[in-house]
């Protein structure tokens, strides 16, 4: 068998794996490490195991995985998220829509420090949807609003994902996190006015109350939200101004909201114990992943499929907007089968090389990826955020699915935005120091 013929094979069984169910990094590993094993023999595939666990275990950048993490893990935990809700319902108060504008908003601040998306719907979950429910929303618009705008804490920096394809990408993580903040603000526009037209359009979603809160803002409520608001552009502008790297900030964000977490008088022991508890777990699952993508990667490398495939696309008669909207559409069907993370490192080795040969910057697929996985995580079956937006409410995950589809759409739009106008994502990088 030839190596290009190898590595078809095992690509082919490693995607079987995944859809059977095994996780996703012990499938990326696992191929990997048998490809190497018969490629090359068992010595270099328990070397290539060796060398990459060393190289990533070690590596500067990656410590800010597990900060990032932590940072989320300690607002989550030390509810102030709550704050950060009720400033932006006072914030958008009178605005049309003003409670579900004030969901996306809540939201977007809230990824904007956590980077996680996971988080972001768990607690909106609690917070917003049975306040839009008793305002009047029906179940659909207030589940799939709430579900749609936490995916907005992937592309709003910081972000995991953005930190884990810069490391594997060898990208700059400080122009991504920047590079995001455009399409993220974009995106979270898309979804305020899809509410409004939905408000607009079902009168009766509005019609117990009010959108405007009956009482007034605490002075400790406005402390909290702001204070969190400066750790943002602390984080994000020290980025900006080069005054951190992303390592340096994620360290500085983490310290940030312990200390604000306990002036708050929100922080215990009970709540650290429990956000160390998640950091590691998430890591741990995070950096598997990705040292089984690196393995995998490394052996499709052997075996000239990347080459060949590259290969194949450029010799195609196909403008590379029309290949980036296909390639949009086979990141929407591996959506439907494996999780966001697994789905990154997964196509990173075959996916990359395209893009760069069609002329898109390393920067700007970072965050149409992104993009992608936002919308991945609400569309089913998989729908990571719904079935956790489930757990949280109660709504039927049916329910939920009906309400994002609205939200789809605009991702979908800020997907061609960026394929036609890809300079939405480059610009503000191009301007940093």
């Amino acid at each position: 068998m030839t190596p290009l013929a190898l590595g078809m094979v095992i690509l082919v069984g490693m995607l079987i794996a995944v859809i059977v169910g095994l996780p996703v990094g012990i499938a990326l590993l696992g191929a990997g490490v048998l490809g190497y094993s018969i490629l090359s023999g068992p010595t270099q595939a328990l070397t290539q195991i060796g060398l990459v666990l060393w190289d990533n275990g070690t590596n500067f950048v990656l410590v800010a995985v597990p900060l990032f993490i932590l940072m989320g893990q300690i607002i989550f935990h030390a509810g102030l998220a709550d704050h950060i809700f009720t400033l932006a319902q006072r914030l958008t108060a009178r605005l049309p829509g003003g409670l579900g504008i004030s969901t996306v908003v809540a939201s977007a601040a809230f990824g904007a420090v956590t980077g996680s998306s996971v988080a972001a719907v768990a607690t909106m979950g609690n917070i917003a949807v049975p306040e839009m429910i008793k305002r009047g929303y029906t179940k659909s618009l207030a589940t799939g609003s709430v579900a749609s705008a936490a995916t907005l804490a992937i592309l709003i920096p910081p972000s995991i994902p953005l930190v884990i394809y810069g490391v594997w990408s060898e990208t700059s993580i400080g122009a991504l996190f920047i590079a995001g903040i455009v399409p993220g603000l974009i995106l979270a526009v898309l979804f305020a006015i899809v509410l409004v037209a939905q408000r607009k359009h079902y009168h009766y979603t509005t019609n117990s109350g009010s959108d405007v809160p009956s009482e007034g803002m605490r002075a400790d409520e406005l402390k909290g939200a702001l204070s969190v608001a400066a750790i943002f552009f602390i984080v994000i502008g020290g980025i900006y101004a080069g005054i951190f790297t992303p390592t340096e900030a994620s360290g500085v964000g983490a310290i940030g909201v312990a200390v604000v977490s306990a002036a708050m008088g929100r922080f215990s022991m009970a709540a650290m114990r429990r956000a160390l508890r998640e950091t590691i777990r998430t890591s741990a699952a995070v950096f598997i992943i990705l040292a089984g993508g690196v393995v995998f990667s490394r052996f499709l490398v052997q075996t000239r499929l990347t080459e060949t495939l590259v290969a194949f696309v450029s010799g195609l008669d196909v403008s590379p907007q029309l290949m980036m909207v296909a390639l949009a559409g086979l990141y929407l069907l591996l959506g439907a089968i494996m999780d966001t993370f697994g789905m990154l490192i997964l196509t990173l080795p075959l996916v990359l090389p395209i893009t760069v040969s069609l002329g898109y910057d390393p920067i700007w697929t970072g965050v149409y990826l992104t993009v992608l996985m936002e919308i991945a995580m609400i569309t089913p079956p998989v729908g990571l955020n719904v079935f956790i937006l489930e757990r949280v409410s109660g709504v039927p995950a049916q329910t939920i699915f009906r309400g994002v589809w609205p939200f789809v759409v605009a991702a979908l739009g800020l997907v061609l935005l960026l394929i036609w106008v890809p300079e939405l994502a480059l610009w503000l990088p191009a301007t940093m120091r």
